[in-house]
Parts: structure tokens; sequence; C-alpha cells
């Protein structure tokens, strides 16, 4: 009863009031990201003063906006009269030349009144207008006396009262005395008929080098391993409720509440304000990984399989099939790992339960898993299968019905620990309130979407992964062996091999199953079964291996085995088929990242190679029967060894950026900032002046000549763009050539430069190099040209389509490139194609420097790094916050590679409830050129400086 009161037990909830301009400021614009847009309470207070200084000029002017036309509320100007629009439609137009036009609008929930001089409109339901920034045209002495007032809505921002904490303290300690009681009680100690005692604890002494192994595995791959897809995303979340209290989803969804499944992130906060470090974040799952393979090893198999659980050769198959189905997934900071540490517990406490205690420690299991992701449904999967077994349990030594309720009841007192978990800083209202908003945007499938996770598990990116694919498609592939060799053979024959095969297959097969209800169909959902698929699988292997008398069924059990071989290699070569691919390719060259896996030529890919294995197998073994099962144990070895040997290989092809490096530099002791220290920023300095006027152009014109709807970074004739030149002025078919005048260079430092801004083609027929000189009496002596490295970017919502030529980007030449002597450049450039994309635009040269990451970052700040990128930079520390109802803005974005800008494009998409929408419409955002060092050719993600004004207008209460 405790537990169900919680959720409306009272609670302290914050908000934040937003003043514009801040007291003793003048009202400049300033972007203001409200989260969701629309605050609790608007009220906007405009003087007739400004009004009258918007009208008295001869073109329109907006004298306030909150967000883009058509959002939010823009009230301007035009000729003599004022316009107020809220959202699309104007709801008032006034003439500003009368007496009093002052003009005040209050917004709230029950309606919005606008007020212009004496008169009033009442517009009941209209909700509070969207706040993106706080934008005018007018100066500040024009402005004065302008104010806005905004409270925001964040029904998160809540603290527990003391009363609440009262129960949570008393709800625990009941669930302390329902498990203590469930000890002592008789039943615990009585062997419920039907289950067999356990076998003496046997001796391990001679497996400890496997329990070694394992363990060295899962560290090592701590430090080599790859990203999770989510890892930035999470990592994020967790920082912010660290700095603010509130576990909200951050980048979208208008930060709601990860409630009621936030506990993986709760355990994540404390851990980042240690460190930020990759190899630090990622020891929970490390720890889970080690501790699943105890209890799978020890728990579950020496449940199941009692005879042989602690032999070299199944203790030797057990931690190849964990290692296979917990490496590709389980790795960072992900919910999955807690999941399927959780499952796999909870599967390992009811196969061995023989009492009440048992039962006891598996709801306290349940429960805590519950509140960790919706993945946490899997619980259900064991409870089912051994619900007969809990049953049995609860009536053993029952003398009443009283008594079974009352056991039932001391369960749920201790599984109720979940509800405390969730609900011990939030409310009913809350967890409705954020349930909604996940609906809304999504994503939140029904369960009939459930074969889109098998698309993507078979697609050709980084969730199609190969060695993602054997796992899952291996264990599909011997399910339906184990079943139908169960089938037919008699129950009298059945042995504890077979019970264990059985109920294993029964609990994998229900896990896939409850995937059906989970919202969201990503492959990575896939890792919470680790521990329950790695059971199957040495289940599955000891059963067809086991050596049987002959009988008749034997034919229609080596049917069975030849079409599981069949299953078995098909999975295999649809498996291997896919890439090597993985999150973040920048930090790991691995091989085969674009697939198939061919290592050492063998097409690994290939269902007759497989085939044939399986044909090998047969003929040494003399067994038809143990087909599947050992071409199972060669998939699931093939596939670890294909993992580690890529991660190993990774950082010996390319050292730059490579995270298993900075993971082991961070356990070395030096200090490493993960990827920052191998990206390099590029900085514009001062444009070079030309030496003379002379130069030459042949079809490419002075100031022009580039896309209208791709306009250089200034304005021709201004800034880097000074100097101009483009040949698309007479159309992309025609052709010219451009010679530039002779540029002073200064003496350059090592860590500097020369670049241009270019658009269009610089390669494939057309060419642009950067030539050096030196002065003397006779002229200029030509030193030798430099052509610059040009990386051009696929267009984002087209990823497998042609380059995206239009837009401008800085290529340069480094100091070192740069000829000795050298006191002079100029530009050439050669238009030589027609096709559409076939011209050129350039500017004049300019200087720019070459300095770290993060050296650039400590001296521009607060960051807002894109969730893609975030688990990477270890360093940056100044993270713009989210909280109650409100973000800071950022000056500087660290944007993810082109390939995944889609993705990180959810944090300023309003249809994703994107917490920083506003950035883009107002942020004034501008790319400074950046590159992996030593590898410009590499699409590491880019760096975007905003120009908008950073203003502090938030005051908690």
């Amino acid at each position: 009863m405790l537990a169900l009161v919680l959720p409306f037990a009272p609670v302290v909830t914050e908000q934040t009031d937003v003043i514009w301009p801040p007291s003793g400021r003048p009202a400049v614009s300033t972007i203001a990201l409200f989260a969701p847009y629309r605050p609790a309470e608007l009220t906007v207070t405009v003087p007739c003063s400004a009004l009258r200084a918007a009208a008295g000029q001869m073109h329109a002017v907006t004298v306030l906006a909150t967000g883009p036309p058509g959002e939010g509320l823009v009230l301007r100007t035009e000729g003599s009269a004022a316009h107020l629009t809220l959202g699309p439609r104007e709801v008032s137009s006034a003439p500003v030349v009368s007496a009093d036009c002052r003009t005040r609008l209050h917004a709230g929930p029950g309606g919005t009144v606008i007020t212009i001089g004496t008169g009033q409109l009442d517009l009941a339901g209209e909700p509070v207008p969207q706040v993106f920034a706080f934008r005018t045209d007018l100066d500040a002495t024009q402005a004065a006396g302008m104010t806005v007032t905004a409270h925001t809505a964040s029904p998160f921002a809540t603290s527990p009262r003391a009363l609440k904490l009262v129960l949570i303290a008393l709800q625990l300690l009941a669930a302390i005395a329902a498990l203590w009681l469930l000890g002592s009680l008789p039943a615990s100690r009585a062997l419920v008929p039907g289950v067999s005692r356990l076998r003496a604890r046997p001796r391990w002494s001679n497996t400890v080098w496997v329990d070694a192994g394992v363990v060295a595995t899962l560290a090592g791959w701590a430090i080599i391993g790859p990203l999770t897809d989510d890892d930035g995303f999470a990592t994020t979340i967790a920082r912010n409720a660290a700095l603010t209290g509130n576990v909200g989803n951050y980048y979208r969804w208008w930060n709601a509440s990860e409630t009621p499944f936030a506990l993986a992130e709760q355990l994540l906060a404390p851990l980042t304000e240690v460190s930020l470090a990759p190899l630090w974040l990622r020891l929970p799952s490390t720890v889970l990984g080690i501790a699943t393979w105890f209890v799978v090893s020890r728990g579950v198999l020496g449940a199941a399989l009692p005879a042989v659980a602690s032999t070299v050769r199944i203790r030797l198959l057990a931690a190849v099939c964990l290692l296979s189905a917990w490496l590709p997934f389980n790795l960072g900071v992900r919910p999955e790992p807690y999941v399927a540490f959780g499952v796999t517990t909870l599967l390992a406490l009811l196969y061995r339960a023989r009492g009440l205690a048992a039962l006891g420690w598996a709801a306290l299991v349940a429960g805590l898993t519950l509140p960790v992701s919706p993945g946490s449904l899997l619980v259900a999967a064991p409870i089912t299968i051994f619900a007969p077994r809990i049953v049995a349990i609860l009536r053993a030594s029952a003398r009443r019905r009283v008594d079974v309720l009352a056991r039932v009841l001391l369960l749920c007192c201790i599984g109720a620990v979940g509800l405390t978990v969730i609900f011990a800083d939030q409310t009913w209202e809350g967890l409705v309130t954020a349930t909604r908003w996940h609906n809304f945007f999504g994503p939140s499938l029904p369960w009939y979407h459930e074969p889109d996770r098998y698309w993507f598990l078979l697609g050709d990116d980084q969730d199609g992964t190969a060695t993602k694919r054997v796992p899952v498609l291996v264990t599909l592939a011997l399910l339906p062996v184990v079943g139908a060799l169960l089938l037919i053979r008699r129950t009298s024959e059945s042995d504890e091999t077979d019970r264990a095969a059985a109920r294993l297959a029964a609990v994998v097969a229900t896990a896939f199953a409850l995937l059906w209800l989970t919202p969201s169909k990503w492959p990575h959902h896939f890792g919470a079964l680790a521990g329950l698929i790695a059971s199957f699988l040495v289940a599955a292997v000891v059963m067809l291996l086991q050596p049987r008398r002959a009988r008749v069924g034997d034919r229609i059990a080596a049917g069975i085995s030849v079409a599981g071989a069949v299953l078995v290699a098909g999975a295999a070569g649809l498996a291997f088929a896919g890439p090597n691919s993985w999150w973040q390719p920048a930090v790991y060259d691995v091989p085969w990242a674009n697939g198939p896996v061919h290592p050492l030529g063998l097409p690994l890919d290939s269902p007759l190679l497989w085939l044939g294995a399986a044909a090998i197998i047969v003929l040494v073994t003399k067994r038809l029967i143990a087909a599947p099962a050992l071409l199972a144990i060669a998939v699931a070895s093939t596939a670890v060894t294909v993992l580690l040997g890529s991660f190993i290989a990774a950082p010996v092809r390319r050292p730059a950026g490579s995270l298993a490096l900075a993971n082991l530099h961070q356990l070395a002791g030096a200090h490493s900032c993960g990827l920052a220290d191998d990206i390099q920023v590029l900085p514009d300095g001062a444009v070079l002046l030309p030496a003379d006027p002379a130069g030459h152009l042949d079809g490419f014109t002075a100031g022009g000549g580039f896309d209208p709807g791709a306009p250089p970074p200034d304005a021709p004739g201004t800034g880097v763009s000074a100097q101009l030149w483009g040949s698309l002025a007479d159309g992309p078919r025609s052709t010219g050539t451009l010679t530039s005048p002779w540029f002073i260079l200064p003496a350059l430092g090592p860590a500097s430069g020369v670049a241009v801004s270019v658009s269009g083609r610089t390669d494939r027929g057309n060419r642009l190099s950067l030539e050096f000189g030196r002065t003397a009496p006779t002229g200029v002596i030509p030193l030798g040209a430099r052509t610059p490295f040009d990386l051009v970017k696929a267009n984002q919502d087209e990823l497998d389509g042609p380059p995206e030529y239009r837009p401008w980007r800085a290529v340069g030449i480094d100091a070192s490139e740069i000829p000795g002597g050298a006191n002079r450049v100029r530009v050439h450039a050669v238009d030589a194609t027609t096709d559409p994309n076939g011209w050129l635009a350039v500017t004049g040269p300019r200087l720019r420097s070459v300095i770290g990451l993060t050296q650039y970052l400590n001296s521009h700040g607060p960051v807002l790094v894109s969730w893609p990128q975030a688990f990477l930079f270890p360093c940056v520390h100044n993270i713009v916050e989210v909280v109650d109802g409100l973000a800071s803005t950022p000056r500087v974005v660290i944007e993810a590679p082109r390939r995944h800008g889609r993705l990180s494009g959810i944090a300023t998409d309003q249809g994703q409830g994107g917490v920083f929408a506003g950035l883009r419409p107002f942020g004034e955002l501008r790319d400074i050129p950046t590159r992996l060092a030593g590898h410009p050719e590499i699409d590491w993600g880019a760096v975007q400086l905003s120009s908008a004004r950073n203003t502090s207008l938030s005051q908690r209460r």
C-alpha cells in the first residue's frame, strides 16, 4: 500500500521565471529555449513609445517576435498600424497614432487576454504562444520599456517533501521485513514436490582459467570495443541529471522525464561527476558482464545441467556463447546490460528455487529491473515459464488459502521496491505527462511493427553488423530444431538435459515474443537477451551432443538434424553477409566495414561454406545429430574471433582518433580528451591584401558567379569574401580559368596556414591550387603550387546520393607545406566541365590558425555536443544545462558527421520536440573549419559557432 501511495504523495515543485530584458539591461534580441515551447504563462508589455518608433519607419518593423513567422507571437508595424499575430493567425490590428496604444498580452491556462490602451480582447482557450527567442528590429533606445515575463512549464522538476521521504523509508523497511519473513517461514526450507534437490556444489578450481579468460576479455573489450548508438545520448542525460537533479531526455521530447525507465541514468549520473572518460563510464556494463557470466555459468547452468556444468568443455562453451551474445550489444551506457543481468539473475533464482526465500529474492530482482527500460518486461519470460514452480512453492506447507494470499502479498511488497525507485522524486502526474509526450513524438510503435527490428538487423549499417546478427539468427535457427527433437522423444525417455533445453527454449522464445510489446524496434534491444541466449545455446548444444540409444525414431531425428544444419548454415551465411560496421567509424578503422566479412579470403557469407563445414563435422564425428550443435559452436566462435580481431586491428590501421588508444592512455595515467586530442580547429585569421590589381579572368566573374541559393561566408566585397570569383554567371555549361592577383603573405608560424573558401567542384575535371612565390626586383618568382584537400560531404537528406558541392567550405595549405621563403600567394582555378555541377567559385586567400579542439572550446562555451558525438569528448565540461523547462543557449555546437546529421537533428527539430529548436532559426550558426589530424578525408563531425547573444534570463523559484 505504501508504494501505491507514493505517486500521489506531496512534492516540492520548482519553476523558472524568465524576464526579458534582464533588470538593468537593454532590450536586445536574445534566444530563449523553452522546453516545452509554450511557457505555463506569458506576459508581454509594449509601450506606446516602442510602437511609435517602429511605425515611424518607412518599412515593416518587427517590434517583438517570439518565433519565426507563423509561429509564436509576432507584433509588427506596417505603415501606421500595429498587427499582432499568434501562431498563423492575426488576432489584432490597431492604429499606432491613437493617444494610448500601449499593448499588453497575458496568456495562461485559461486563455489569452490582449489589452490595447483601454480596450480588451479575451481569447478563451487560446494557448500560450510558443517562445523560441525574444527578437526585435528596434534598437535599445527605441525598445526601452518593453518587457516579457514567462513562467516555464516544468512538470518534472519536483523533489519529495518530508511526508514522502517517510513513506519511502517505511516502504523499504517493509520490503526488508517481508524478505525476512519469507526466509523464516517453514516453506522456505521445504523441498517442493517435483523439484530435484541440487547436487553438492562441485569444485571449480579446474575451470578458473576460463573465468579469468572471460573476465580478461570483457575488461579488454571495455578498452578496445565500439560505441553503442546511444552512448552519447544516455551520457548527456546522466550529466544533466547530475547538474539539475532531473532525468530528462535533454535533446528531444521537450526534455520529458525518462520516468518510469530512468534507473540506468540515475545510476550513471554520479559516475559522470567523477569522470567522463569512456573507460570509466563503461565500468558498470563491464562489471555487469562479468556478473552475468557467473550467473550463467554457476547459477543457470549449474541448476539446469548440474552433471556437466562445471566441466571444462561446458564452461568453455558457455564462455563462447555468452561472449558472442554480449560483446556486440552490451558495452557502454545503454540499459541493456542491466536488463540482461536482471533477467538472467531472475532466471537463475527461479531455476534454483526450492522455497519462499528464493521467491523473495526473485521478486526483489524483478522489481529493481523493471525501472531500467521498456525492455525490462523480459522479466515476464522466466516468471511465465516457471509459474507452476512458483505456485507449488507458494502452496507448499500452506494450510489455508489465506496463507497463500499472505505470501503473495509479501512478494508484492518486495517487488514494489520498483515503484519506490520510480516515484521517489516523481509524481503520477509527471509519469502521465512524460508518457503522453513520449507517445506524441514517438517512436511508439504497435506490436505488429516488430518485423521492423529484424529489417534493421538485416540492414547494411551499424544496426545490421554481422556479429550482431550471429547470436540472434543462430538462436532462432536452433529453437525449432530443439523443439522438434523434444516432440519426437517420449516423455519416459526425456532426461535432465532435455528438460533443461525445453525450459530454456521456452524462456528464450517467450522473451523474443515479449519484444513485440516494446514501443521501439531497434536491434540493440537484443542485448537484453544475452544471458538467456547464452544459457539456451549451451543447453541446446549439450542436448544435441548427448549420446542416445538407437531407436526407431532416429531417422526422424536424423532428418531434423539435417534440416537444423541447413538452418544454422543459412543463419551463418546471412549473418556474415552483413557489414562489420559500427557506430561512429571515425574512432576506429575496422576491416570489412562495408561487408561482407571475408577473413583471409574466406567467404563467411556463403551458406555452402558452412554446409561444407557441417559435412566435415559429420564425417569426423560419425554423428549426424551433432551437426547443428557443432556448427553453431563454430559460428559463435568465428563471430567472437572476428569481433576481437577487428578491434585489435583498428588502432593499428588508423591511430588518429582511436578510441582504443585514448582508453589505453587513460589507463596508463596520461591525460586524454578522447577524440578532441586528434581534432584540429582551423579558425580564420586576417584576410590577405592584394599586392597589385593584376589578375587574369576568363569565364570567371569578380564578385559573383556562385549559386545564389548557397551564399558565400560573407557578402561579396566584405570579410573573407572581399575578393571572390565564380564561373556560374553564365550557367554550369560555361568554362573558364582564373589566375588571381598576387597577395601579400606574411611570415607564418608552425601552427598556421593559408585558406580560401570554395563552392562548386574542385576535382573531376575542375582544378584549384594555391601558387606561392617570392618577390624579386624583376617581379614575383613562383616557388610552386599546392592543391588543397577538399572534403565534399554528401547531402544530409541523400546519404547514398552524390556529393553536395554547393555549400561553401574552407580549404587550405598548412605552413609546413608552403615553400620556404614564400611571401606571396595567388589562386589558380580551372572550370573545364559542363555538367550541372561543372562550376567553381572561390574567395581570395586569408590566414588561418591550427589549434586543438580542447583549447578552442576552453574559450568558447557553453557547448552543445550532438548526441551521436557526446560520449567522445570527456574534457567538455561546460555543456549547456536543461533545467526547469528552460535550456541555456550554446555558444558552440559540436555537430555529428553528415551521415548522422538527420539523427542529431532531432535536438533542433520541432517535430521531435527538439529542446534546441530555436537554435537554427535564431542561433546564427556558422561552421568553423576542422579536421581529424592526418586524415582530413575523414568526416568526424563539425564545429559550429553561434553569434547569437547568450544572456542569462532565468531565475529559479
